[in-house]
């Protein structure tokens, strides 16, 4: 060390004076809480400056994908939307009629507990197919009023929908407001039958004919009535077990939408029915309408009710 006084006192003067230029670049920079003091040093600076400013800089890029794969998803969700619409627009102005008066029919008037009865008397009925048939089971009728006064109890179909029983035969005619879909000047006004023996066919084979016409003439989409059917069915005992049985039915002759069955098809021979004994039978709901099915005798229709005929068998 010197003891030179002057050279002692000119060192003195040079660090002041480096502790005020080094206060003067002295500039805290917040990151993520903390104080970081700023090099004197440019490109330290600059790398501090930097790594600030990307960390400060918009959403990493996997932020940028999800939100690029959610624009598109978005762009796609409202397309399929728009497509469905105007084919359910082009649907429902084909098969549908705008009319300022539309069809009302007689409503069947049915009191909360008249319809809690016809309700529990076809419930207790099911219940018996199912858990045993006792001998003095007494056949389930249910009446045309019966049905058109369940009708009646639904706010959408109450007015325009009614119901007719003939022998072997049930009818239809509605006129359904279509403003349930958006579109409230236009009504699905049409009619349809059920007829067991079929219309055309020998009443005595196991037979169902059914056909479903619009008021909507449709001419330019297709011509023809909206479906028609020829089914045979059969019921078939298990020979392993005279209480078992498989109800079977087969299409004979039909068309939907003016396309008709192509015989190939037909002669394929197919049990419509088949999927609904391939389901699970551990799933309460399809054992029960199994066992109610296998415990039907018969299903009739005559004039102005539904008779059902149970099997009359006691079963264990």
């Amino acid at each position: 060390m010197s003891n030179d006084p002057e050279l002692l006192k000119k060192l003195i003067e040079d660090d002041d004076y480096e502790d005020v230029e080094t206060q003067k670049n002295y500039v805290p920079v917040i990151v993520t809480g903390v104080a970081v003091a700023n090099s004197s040093s440019p490109k330290s600076k600059n790398k501090t400056a930097s790594r600030v400013v990307a960390r400060r800089r918009g959403c990493p890029c996997w932020c940028k994908c999800i939100a690029i794969i959610m624009g598109i998803f978005a762009v796609f969700v409202v397309l399929t939307l728009g497509l469905t619409y105007t084919w359910l627009k082009d649907v429902v102005e084909h098969l549908t009629i705008e009319t300022d008066s539309p069809k009302k029919f007689p409503i069947v008037i049915m009191s909360d507990l008249q319809f809690q009865h016809v309700k529990e008397r076809v419930t207790l009925f099911a219940d018996e197919l199912v858990g045993g048939i006792s001998s003095d089971l007494q056949d389930l009728v249910v009446t045309q009023d019966e049905i058109n006064g369940i009708i009646g109890h639904s706010d959408y179909l109450r007015g325009n929908m009614m119901i007719t029983l003939h022998d072997n035969r049930v009818e239809e005619e509605y006129s359904l407001p279509m403003d349930i879909l958006g579109f409230g000047d236009r009504y699905f006004d049409g009619k349809d039958y059920l007829a067991l023996g079929g219309a055309t066919t020998d009443k005595k084979k196991n037979t169902i004919e059914m056909k479903i016409e619009t008021a909507a003439t449709h001419e330019d989409w297709f011509d023809g009535p909206l479906l028609f059917a020829q089914l045979q069915y059969f019921f078939t005992k298990n020979n392993q077990d005279e209480g078992d049985g498989v109800l079977e039915l087969f299409l004979e002759k039909g068309s939907f939408f003016g396309q008709v069955a192509p015989q190939e098809v037909i002669d394929e021979h197919e049990n419509l029915l088949e999927d609904l004994y391939d389901l699970d039978p551990d799933d309460d709901q399809v054992e029960y309408i199994l066992d109610a099915v296998k415990g039907i005798k018969s299903v009739s229709i005559e004039e102005g009710k539904i008779v059902i005929k149970p099997q009359r068998t006691t079963q264990n």
